[in-house]
């Protein structure tokens, strides 16, 4: 199912690390932001192999925190396509 942008949460890889970020610049990905599409993409890998592996993936708990937040950098982040 695709989804509108506003509903999605863009990470990206940031210094080796997942960061959540609309604005932000480089390999990024779009996840959707209900907490069983989280779940799916951290457990199965989705997450780095979508960022081509130029990061870690987060911890779930930190994930989760990005998906179920509001606003996250002052972007409005949501949702998981490359």
């Amino acid at each position: 199912m695709v989804k509108p942008q506003p509903e999605l949460l863009r990470l990206v890889a940031e210094a080796g690390e997942v960061v959540p970020g609309r604005q932000k610049p480089g390999r990024g990905c779009w996840l959707c932001r209900e907490e069983r599409c989280a779940r799916v993409a951290h457990k199965s890998g989705q997450i780095v192999r979508a960022l081509k592996g130029k990061a870690a993936g987060p911890d779930l708990d930190r994930l989760l925190g990005w998906v179920k937040g509001a606003s996250l950098d002052g972007d409005g982040d949501s949702g998981l396509k490359s």
